[in-house]
C-alpha cells in the first residue's frame, strides 16, 4: 500500500461551489474492471497504528480484487477544504473518500460525491447502520455517503468519589448541579467542566430542553429557534454552572474540551467533564492512576431521562470524477465489515455506525446506549460558516459566561441563524 500525506495548511477555508463534471461513458465503460490503483483519502495525521489497520483492509479487499493497489492519502484536518476545494474544481481527486459527517451535505449540494444508491440496496450489511446517520447521507431520496463511525458524549465522572459522597449518576439538570457541588465541596476540585466552545456538548442541553437551533420552514430553509424559551433556557443552564452556580471554573471560558477539562480530569483536578469514548485513550497518556474509577453517565435532560446527543464523525464517500466506483464501494464495504468496524472501533475509540459492533472495553459500553439516542443540528451548506467559521453558538455561550444579558445574545444568536444557515 502506498501512503501520502499532504502538507497542513494555516488555515481552512470555505468548501468551493463548484461542482464536478457529469459522469462520462468512459467511467462507466471502466466502471466494472479492477483499477489499476485505488485512491482513497483519510482524514487526519495518520498514525503507525492507523497505517496498519489500512494494511489490513487492503489485505481483505484484494481478495476480490488482487489486481489493485490503494493509495492511502492523509488530509490532516486543516487542510481538508483547500484539498477538496481543488478536486471540486477539476484536480487530482479521490477514488474514496472519508467525511466528516457535518460536511456531506455541502459536498452533495456540489454535486462532488457519486449516487451509490443501487451499491447501498444490494449491500446486506447495510441494514446494520444507524438510521439517523444515513439519513444525513441522503439527499431526495438518494444515498450519497455510508456512515462509517460517530463520536457521541456523555458526562466522565470518579465512581469512587460517587460511591464516597452517596451520589448516583444524576439524572436530570437538578440532580447535576448537584452532584457538582457536593464533589467540589467535598474534594476542593471544581466539580464539572464546562468550556464555552463545546457546541456538540450545548446541543444536547437545547435538546434535552426540547429547544432547536432551528427547523425547517417548509421551502428548503431553516427558521432559527434560538431566541425559543426552550433554547434560551438550555444556555442559561449550560453557561450558569459557570456564572451562577459557579461548580464549573471560569479558566475553560474560550477553550474546548481538549484545552483543560481533558488533562484535570485525568489528574483528578475536575469531578466531571463531557467528553467521549475516544477520550478514555487521551487520558490515559495523561495519567492512569485512576483510570479503573473512571466512569460515564448519559447527559441527562431537564426533566429526566437521557438527552439526545449529536454524533459527529465520519463517513465513506465515493468521489463522482472516480472511473473506479463498483471498486470504490466495494472498498467501503470492506472497511465498514463487522470485522473491521470492531478492529477501527476499538483502536480509536469511535463507536461504529453499525449496530452489531460494539466496544471490546466494558467500560465503554455506556456509549453504545448513548448512541442510540442521535440527532443532527440543521445541517446543510450553511452549518460550517454558522459553526466553524462564524462559531456563533461558541462566542453566544462566552459572552453570557462573561455576564452578557442571555435573551440579547441569544436573539442576536437567532439572527445570524437565520442569516447563515439559509446562504
Amino acid at each position: 500500500m502506498k501512503y501520502i500525506k499532504v502538507a497542513a495548511a494555516a488555515a481552512a477555508i470555505a468548501l468551493a461551489a463548484t461542482a464536478c463534471g457529469g459522469e462520462s461513458k468512459d467511467d462507466e465503460a471502466g466502471a466494472g474492471k479492477d483499477p489499476a490503483q485505488l485512491k482513497v483519502w483519510m482524514m487526519g495525521d495518520g498514525t503507525p497504528e492507523q497505517t496498519k489497520f489500512l494494511d489490513g483492509v487492503e489485505a481483505d479487499f484484494k481478495k476480490e480484487h488482487p489486481n489493485t493497489d490503494v493509495q492511502i492519502k492523509y488530509v490532516p484536518w486543516p487542510q481538508v477544504a483547500t484539498t477538496f476545494q481543488k478536486a471540486a474544481a477539476g484536480g487530482e481527486g479521490p477514488d474514496v473518500t472519508e467525511l466528516g459527517n457535518t460536511d456531506v451535505q455541502s459536498h452533495v449540494e456540489q454535486g462532488s460525491l457519486a449516487d451509490i444508491t443501487d451499491q447501498f440496496n444490494g449491500w446486506a450489511d447495510g441494514k446494520t447502520l444507524n438510521k439517523t446517520a444515513l439519513g444525513n447521507d441522503t439527499a431526495e431520496g438518494k444515498i450519497y455517503a455510508v456512515p462509517w463511525y460517530g463520536g457521541v458524549r456523555g458526562v466522565w465522572y470518579r465512581t469512587d468519589w460517587f460511591q464516597e459522597l452517596g451520589i448516583q449518576s444524576p439524572k436530570n439538570w437538578a440532580e447535576l448541579t448537584a452532584a457538582a457541588k457536593k464533589v467540589q465541596d467535598a474534594k476542593k476540585v471544581p466539580g464539572i467542566g464546562i468550556p464555552s466552545d463545546q457546541t456538540n456538548a450545548l446541543l444536547s442541553f437545547i435538546w434535552g430542553n426540547n429547544g432547536a437551533v432551528a427547523v425547517e420552514d417548509g421551502s428548503g430553509g431553516w427558521k432559527g429557534q434560538l431566541d425559543q424559551p426552550q433554547a434560551v433556557e438550555a444556555v442559561k443552564y449550560y453557561a450558569g454552572l459557570v456564572s451562577t452556580e459557579k461548580v464549573a471554573p471560569e479558566k475553560y471560558i474560550g477553550k474546548n474540551e481538549l484545552e483543560g477539562p481533558q488533562r484535570d480530569f485525568a489528574l483528578g483536578k475536575l469531578g466531571m467533564y463531557i467528553d467521549g469514548s475516544w477520550a478514555l485513550k487521551e487520558m490515559k497518556k495523561v495519567s492512569e492512576k485512576n483510570a479503573d474509577k473512571w466512569g460515564v453517565f448519559p447527559i441527562p435532560s431537564k426533566a429526566g431521562g437521557n438527552a439526545p446527543v449529536m454524533a459527529g464523525g465520519s463517513d465513506l464517500a465515493v468521489w463522482k470524477d472516480s472511473k473506479a466506483k463498483s471498486a470504490a464501494f466495494d472498498y467501503i464495504t470492506v472497511l465498514n465489515d463487522a470485522k473491521n468496524a470492531k478492529a477501527w472501533a476499538d483502536y480509536s475509540g469511535f463507536s461504529s455506525m453499525r449496530s452489531d459492533v460494539k466496544f471490546s472495553d466494558p467500560k465503554l459500553e455506556i456509549f453504545t446506549e448513548i448512541a442510540t439516542n442521535t440527532k443532527f443540528p440543521p445541517i446543510g451548506p450553511g452549518w460550517a460558516e454558522f459553526e466553524q467559521a462564524k462559531k456563533v453558538l461558541p462566542n453566544t455561550v462566552k459572552a453570557i459566561m462573561q455576564g452578557k444579558n442571555a435573551d440579547e445574545q441569544m436573539k442576536k444568536a437567532n439572527e445570524q441563524a437565520n442569516t447563515l444557515l439559509n446562504p
